[in-house]
């Protein structure tokens, strides 16, 4: 099988670094097949021209937020097998979809600079967030109404686990737009890079952001005042899929087993950057202090709620223009 190559569309920077050296090159010593990354903007888009064109690139393509409903909808994706893929079926239903596999998993939580705390208080999630009297400060969200909605209602006492029963009615929408109302004179900055908000962090601009995990750790491993909050955080899953019409769909699945189903190689991955996977055995190999890191561990996933693409997907046309139009009022 020495000509056979595998194709990995990929957003590049550190995590097409980690996968190269931890997964691409010893699944190329041990199978003698090669895997090479393209680099990537806009996967679903080109997922799209692709199977409109029926001019196939890749076997393999990250399809995260909308672009898996959105892909599975149109059957641009080959089914996995999950036989091959994960035959002890070891993985969640979450990282076990019919048309994709869930590599890893990151978080949007909250960064608390605990120098800028009250004295004696306790910062505890999204209450507190929105507690501008008892927590004062200048504050940074993301400029996007997904996972602001749902941060919304659990500030406005919703459980974690029910924010998309809430939002599902107009009633919802309606409270958790309400409830941003309160919040908004606070926010200084409406961020739009994963940079952004870590950046206001460090240079104290502002007191609290939400940011993802991995961003915040590496503030900690500076040695700068900031705390992390997991209570609320948002869990976002990257998933990758097969391209209907693949070159190497079977090459491509042994691939997917190797490198997102492995233990071993997940907790390489998990140690390399803060992502971390779904195969639970990993916390066999990771020590506690690793484990506390990580999106995935028991105790983190207890008190975040997913992500719910498909949600997204069918309503972000409809919210986006109200968050629009909200943001300049």
């Amino acid at each position: 099988s020495g000509d056979k190559t595998v194709v990995i569309a990929n957003y590049g920077g550190a995590w097409a670094e980690t996968l190269n050296r931890i997964c691409i090159q010893p699944f190329t010593k041990e199978t003698g097949i090669t895997v090479t990354q393209a680099a990537t903007e806009d996967s679903l888009a080109q997922i799209r021209a692709q199977q409109t064109t029926r001019n196939i690139l890749w076997d393999i393509a990250p399809t995260e937020r909308s672009g898996l409903p959105v892909s599975q909808k149109n059957g641009w994706l080959e089914p996995i097998d999950w036989s091959v893929v994960d035959p002890e079926n070891k993985l969640p239903p979450i990282a076990r979809k019919t048309h994709a596999i869930g590599s890893v998993a990151y978080s949007t939580t909250i960064g608390v600079r605990t120098d800028k705390l009250p004295e004696g208080k306790t910062f505890t999630g999204w209450k507190d967030f929105w507690d501008v009297k008892q927590f004062p400060g200048p504050r940074t969200l993301r400029n996007s109404p997904a996972e602001n909605l749902e941060f919304a209602l659990i500030a406005d006492g919703v459980k974690p686990s029910e924010v998309y029963d809430v939002l599902r009615s107009p009633e919802g929408v309606d409270r958790a737009f309400k409830k941003l109302d309160e919040i908004k004179p606070a926010i200084t900055v409406w961020w739009t890079s994963g940079q952004q908000p870590v950046q206001l962090l460090a240079s104290g601009e502002v007191f609290y952001a939400t940011a993802f995990n991995g961003r915040i750790q590496q503030l900690q491993k500076d040695k700068l005042p900031v705390e992390l909050i997991w209570n609320g955080g948002s869990l976002d899953v990257s998933y990758y899929s097969i391209v209907k019409g693949a070159n190497n769909a079977a090459a491509a699945m042994q691939f997917m087993k190797y490198c997102w189903n492995e233990p071993q190689r997940l907790a390489e991955i998990a140690r390399a950057m803060p992502y971390s996977s779904f195969n639970p055995d990993i916390y066999k190999i990771l020590s506690a202090e690793e484990a506390r890191q990580l999106p995935t561990s028991p105790e983190n996933m207890e008190v975040q709620f997913a992500l719910n693409a498909e949600f997204w997907a069918e309503n972000l046309p409809r919210i986006q223009k109200r968050w629009e139009t909200w943001r300049l009022q």
